[in-house]
């Protein structure tokens, strides 16, 4: 993917600080005065599409500001991207402990992401929660572990592609949920590469009684690749529910 590539993001950069680097972000803020509640919102694995706009201006839509903090390595910022870190065989013990290293250490950028946004004057600081898809569920459900100061979280479908050949992972990400008092909405389409991620971090979370919901929609387009693009399109099917969610758990009803 190449940075032209990202045009159609172009009116909406920013950046942001993160642990000595000046790292690339897009802000979507609602037409108004503010201040406004606002979404961290996590891109995946392979970073932005242009179809994250969509995403965005889904959320201004719904009166939130869409922080999109593009993290290191990603879309020449600069900094390792994850891969130069995982260096093991696919799927063997040490891949996994390695993946799991390079992604806690990207989770700084979501968390210093987050710091920033608090900062800005048309954004409600008391009231950012956080969303992503793919790795950027995974970044989701790090940072919801690590700190309380998100009022809500949306994860779609984190570790889908990586959840059964990384125990590591599956267990980073079951503590991160016993850990979060966040509310936390699990998304996937059933046509997803996996929907193991969801079933088990649901029923942790529902083990431990956390405030949760879950969300299997039918299939979303052809193929598993389609499935797992639900955030960006598919957005007709998830918005209400994700709406009502944030609404009842951010304080905007």
């Amino acid at each position: 993917m190449t940075e032209a590539d990202l045009g159609a993001l172009a009116a909406w950069t920013v950046s942001y600080p993160s642990a000595g680097r000046t790292l690339a972000g897009y802000l979507f803020v609602p037409e108004g005065e503010g201040p406004f509640p606002a979404m961290v919102v996590n891109h995946g694995s392979a970073g932005l599409r242009p179809n994250m706009r969509d995403v965005g201006e889904a959320f201004t839509a719904m009166r939130y500001a869409a922080f999109v903090p593009v993290r290191r390595g990603y879309h020449g910022n600069p900094g390792p991207n994850w891969r130069t870190h995982v260096s093991a065989a696919d799927g063997s013990d040490a891949w996994g402990a390695q993946l799991v290293q390079a992604l806690v250490e990207e989770n700084d950028d979501v968390l210093a992401g987050c710091d920033w946004l608090a900062s800005q004057p048309r954004i409600d600081g008391a009231r950012i929660g956080i969303t992503g898809t793919s790795f950027g569920g995974i970044m989701t459900l790090l940072a919801i572990g690590r700190t309380d100061r998100f009022r809500a979280a949306v994860n779609f479908a984190a570790a889908a592609m990586t959840w059964e050949r990384a125990p590591a992972l599956q267990d980073a990400l079951l503590d991160a949920v016993r850990r979060t008092e966040t509310s936390l909405m699990l998304i996937q389409a059933a046509n997803d590469y996996s929907l193991a991620p969801t079933y088990a971090l649901g029923a942790e979370l529902a083990q431990r009684g956390k405030p949760h919901e879950s969300r299997v929609y039918p299939p979303h387009g052809d193929g598993h690749g389609a499935g797992h693009a639900l955030f960006t399109t598919g957005i007709a099917t998830w918005r209400a529910d994700v709406q009502a969610f944030l609404a009842r758990w951010m304080g905007t009803a």
